[in-house]
């Protein structure tokens, strides 16, 4: 069993399955890059993701296509983070509070609506939704090896690295960008120079919005073609994992997301051994999360002790 299990792990089918647990970690790592970028910190993305995700299904249900449920979550998605702005923004409320509040309760709500829209409770696997495919790519999909990571991918997927591209083109490349980063800085500084920092942070609070939705889109319509109660699973607190491992390197922050799929991946495939418990086995990913800020944080404690960044 285990020399199977081992085989797999040095398959193309293991890397396949890499890239596409990847998406959501990814959507989700980017979605709390880019608000951190303007000075908020995001943590509403596991919640975020829940509600876009059965948002895609009931829209994807209810007009009978997959791409207008596509806009559904990614209009509740924009709804969501624009509910924060005006609590945090105009009424003054706590940002973190209301972030914590929308995680507490976000699968309770999400099922509540279910039952109200649909009467099904807890899974919409009876509802006849239409779902996004994968796409083969010509010639690309003929290369040996190259061609199976590649070719035959989900839509979402293919969206999500280009996305990556792009934001990072926006983030360091143009003004807006430039403007953005300047808040997250220095919001004083920022305004003396004639920025717009109210402006800024929603925008980036949008295109988090935005991001997290994609996330769980990919979930509901792509990769698992339901909505499930608990179905994002904590991919979203991976994401914004992966921006602290980042501490506001771009690209270690996807190099971190990759790394957390490479773990859930590890763990679906060590559950097929019935020799281990499962619940360890389920476990693996948010254990490796746990390592890697540990040590990301010792070794930060480390280079402050020794004078070699300062101490924020």
């Amino acid at each position: 069993m285990l020399s199977s299990i081992f085989s797999t792990l040095f398959s193309m089918r293991f890397l396949v399955t890499i890239v596409r647990l990847a998406t959501p970690i990814v959507f989700a790592a980017i979605g709390t890059f880019i608000a951190a970028q303007s000075g908020i910190g995001n943590i509403a993305i596991e919640s975020i993701m829940t509600f876009a995700a059965l948002a895609s299904v009931l829209g994807s249900y209810l007009s009978g296509s997959a791409w207008v449920g596509v806009l559904f979550g990614i209009g509740i998605g924009i709804v969501t983070v624009m509910l924060i702005a005006f609590f945090s923004m105009k009424m003054g409320a706590n940002a973190m509070l209301i972030m914590i509040a929308l995680n507490t309760f976000a699968d309770a709500v999400a099922i509540f609506v279910l039952y109200l829209v649909t009467g099904e409770k807890g899974t919409t696997a009876s509802l006849t939704t239409p779902v996004l495919g994968s796409i083969d790519i010509p010639i690309i999909k003929d290369i040996p090896i190259l061609g199976e990571i590649l070719s035959g991918q989900y839509v979402l997927t293919y969206l999500c690295w280009i996305i990556v591209i792009l934001l990072f083109i926006f983030i360091y490349k143009t003004p807006t960008g430039m403007r953005l980063r300047a808040c997250g800085l220095n919001a004083d500084a920022a305004r003396t120079a004639g920025i717009n920092v109210e402006k800024m942070r929603v925008l980036s609070l949008v295109l988090s919005g935005i991001f997290a939705a994609l996330g769980g889109i990919y979930l509901s319509l792509n990769y698992l073609k339901i909505f499930s109660r608990g179905m994002v699973s904590g991919q979203g607190w991976m994401g914004v994992a992966a921006n602290g491992i980042s501490a506001g390197n771009y690209w270690i922050l996807i190099l971190s997301a990759l790394i957390f799929a490479i773990f859930r991946a590890v763990s679906i495939i060590f559950s097929s051994n019935s020799a281990i418990p499962t619940d360890l086995v389920n476990a693996i990913p948010y254990l490796a999360v746990f390592a890697i800020l540990t040590i990301v944080s010792i070794v930060n404690y480390y280079r402050v002790k020794r004078g070699h960044v300062e101490e924020q």
